[in-house]
């Protein structure tokens, strides 16, 4: 039986770009993965083939969202999905069991079996995902996609899942594995007054969510502001934000109606990348017959779908009310757009260098390429479909990425 448990509001707050101590680490931290991970395949593989090891009979997800989220609602979707094709029952608690900085550790000790893993919150010990993640606003070089977050997902998940055996060790350091990402809609600029050039960027001050948009707006000459979602309602309010950097959903979200006086859409775009709704500890995965586990990773491709369009429907309803309630919907000149572009193309490089000098991260020229590549892969499966059909994208997900996983030895190698 699927059990929802209420809660309170919360929302993703900062997360920086690496420290010293990350520095400093960086070797001792790649040693003590390395020998986390051989010992957790041996372990792994010995309760594969141990002849008493107990069946899971429930799936304990536990995640660091309100009630009636769009999250709550895609994780009630993946437990409805569970019930409907295994003998497994589901319990679905929003917030009261983990907030989001609890999620890994709770996930790794077994406190739930299924979350919402924010990997931004744990920079060191996803630094192979994250660095992917911070390259969302690439999406946006050449033709926008028709939705940020289905070409980001299909692009994360297919990378995670099978091009980046870094990812994988990492999970698997961690007790876990990764099956799904599911980002939101385009970034867009919510502002105390309508804004569409960098003259009207330039000595703002603007609250950016992650360390890459706080860089473009200090970039256009505006003052990046660090505070968490929220405080975003407060800060406007008071003045002492003058925009902030979020998907158009989170008016709704925020409660942002009433001090938001101009919506630039899909400036300066990109999306967060982190938001990891595929994350399952490792033992419970270990529990599941072979079947069960094709059943759990199909509810991930239809989970990820549920959340990447209720995202873009979510977009259409806040800008629909915006108009109606007399806010300014305004389109960014072409001189901001060329800057936005200039910025995207050269914060690849500050990318680059920020993991591979704060998080050791090794080949990272070739792991760019080979996420750009993605990028445009997926851009050409996700871009004729209608950006809020769920089924459709489902079967995209299903057939392109978690079919081709091999359910047997998935995250033990």
């Amino acid at each position: 039986m699927i059990r929802p448990s209420a809660s309170f509001f919360c929302q993703i707050s900062e997360s920086g770009e690496g420290s010293a101590l990350a520095q400093a680490a960086k070797a001792r931290r790649r040693k003590v993965m390395q020998k986390n991970s051989l010992l957790k395949v041996a372990a792994a593989l010995s309760l594969m083939s141990a002849a008493g090891v107990a069946q899971a009979d429930t799936m304990r997800i536990a995640h660091g969202f309100p009630a009636q989220s769009i999250v709550d609602d895609t994780f009630k979707t993946l437990a409805q999905h569970v019930e409907e094709n295994t003998d497994l029952d589901t319990e679905v608690f929003a917030l009261t069991v983990l907030d989001l900085k609890q999620a890994s550790p709770g996930l790794t000790s077994g406190v739930a079996d299924s979350t919402m893993l924010l990997t931004a919150y744990f920079p060191s010990e996803f630094s192979e995902q994250n660095f992917v993640a911070d390259l969302t606003m690439v999406a946006n070089l050449g033709e926008r996609p028709t939705s940020i977050g289905a070409t980001v997902g299909g692009a994360l998940m297919e990378y995670v899942t099978m091009q980046c055996p870094e990812c994988v060790g990492q999970n698997l350091a961690q007790n876990q594995i990764g099956l799904a990402f599911a980002p939101g809609s385009q970034f867009s600029l919510l502002c105390k007054e309508p804004i569409s050039s960098v003259a009207d960027v330039r000595g703002r001050a603007i609250r950016g969510p992650v360390s890459v948009f706080r860089r473009w707006a200090e970039t256009m000459g505006a003052s990046p502001i660090t505070i968490s979602a929220n405080e975003v309602f407060d800060g406007l309010n008071q003045g002492l934000v003058d925009c902030t950097i979020n998907a158009v959903g989170e008016m709704s979200n925020l409660s942002l109606f009433d001090v938001v006086g101009g919506i630039t859409p899909g400036m300066p775009g990109g999306t967060f990348g982190g938001s990891g709704i595929g994350q399952l500890n490792l033992d419970f995965w270990l529990s599941l017959s072979l079947g069960d586990r094709k059943a759990v990773a199909r509810g991930m491709s239809k989970a990820t779908a549920f959340m990447v369009t209720g995202y873009m429907k979510q977009e259409v309803l806040d800008l629909q009310t915006a108009r109606d309630q007399g806010i300014a919907i305004v389109e960014a000149d072409p001189g901001l757009q060329s800057a936005t572009k200039a910025f995207i193309k050269d914060d690849i490089e500050t990318i680059k260098a920020i993991y591979r000098d704060d998080f050791g991260l090794e080949n990272v020229d070739e792991k760019v390429e080979t996420f750009i590549g993605l990028l445009e892969k997926w851009k050409a499966l996700t871009d004729p479909l209608d950006p809020t059909d769920t089924e459709a994208l489902t079967e995209l997900y299903w057939t392109e990425i978690h079919s081709k996983l091999n359910l047997e030895t998935y995250g033990l190698n």
